[in-house]
């Protein structure tokens, strides 16, 4: 056998040395990992536990600072959220509900901000759904529930 061929043994050798040693930490360093590999996906709602204690929440009478922060301070079932980056209508909606059929409508529009009580899960969705947001709010939701704004009811 040539020197030539020794050597090449040899690297060939060191590389599969080093192919396995890459491999097996590659593969120990995925496995003490706490996030998973792939990636993640932020999602813009929560369903929290079965029980709530936003079935005790009476914020009607409240002024709309404290009636929100009510609101943020309480658990709900489910929870979703939006923003639109503008200058007028509307700006942002959330919608909190304890049992997903029914619940607050948090939202900015034209700058001011609005509660609206007991809105139904299917208006939070034709509103998300909808191809002209505006418009929806103005026909469906705007002056058809109860509403705390900002100078009061």
């Amino acid at each position: 056998m040539s020197s030539k061929d020794i050597k090449t043994k040899r690297m060939s050798k060191i590389v599969r040395n080093i192919m396995k040693t890459a491999l097996i930490t590659m593969i120990f360093s995925m496995l003490c990992i706490n996030v998973p590999v792939f990636s993640q996906v932020e999602h813009n709602y929560k369903v929290g536990p079965q029980s709530a204690n936003c079935d005790t929440l009476d914020i009607a009478s409240y002024p709309l600072e404290e009636a929100r922060s009510a609101i943020e301070l309480a658990t709900f079932r489910y929870q979703q959220q939006f923003k639109i980056s503008r200058t007028y209508g509307v700006m942002s909606a959330r919608f909190y509900s304890c049992d997903g059929n029914s619940g607050y409508l948090v939202m900015k529009v034209d700058k001011k901000d609005l509660i609206y009580l007991e809105v139904p899960e299917t208006k939070w969705k034709g509103l998300i759904s909808s191809a002209d947001i505006n418009g929806f709010y103005d026909t469906e939701i705007k002056g058809n529930y109860d509403a705390i704004k900002e100078n009061g009811n």
